[in-house]
């Protein structure tokens, strides 16, 4: 969940970085990539932990 929020905050940060003109374009996007992949780990961290549970693998 944790990850999730980090990932969130990225993304928010970045847009309003790039609207007041401190970053460009380019690093834009790959804060955007980054801010993606985070979350994309932190879903399939949840995921690996729901299915450990479901197979009683604590």
């Amino acid at each position: 969940m944790v990850l999730k929020i980090i990932a969130f905050l990225l993304m928010i940060g970045t847009m309003g970085a790039l609207e007041i003109d401190r970053i460009e374009m380019m690093q834009a996007v790959i804060q955007f990539i980054l801010a993606g992949a985070v979350f994309i780990i932190s879903e399939q961290a949840d995921r690996i932990k729901s299915l450990k549970r479901r197979l009683g693998h604590d």
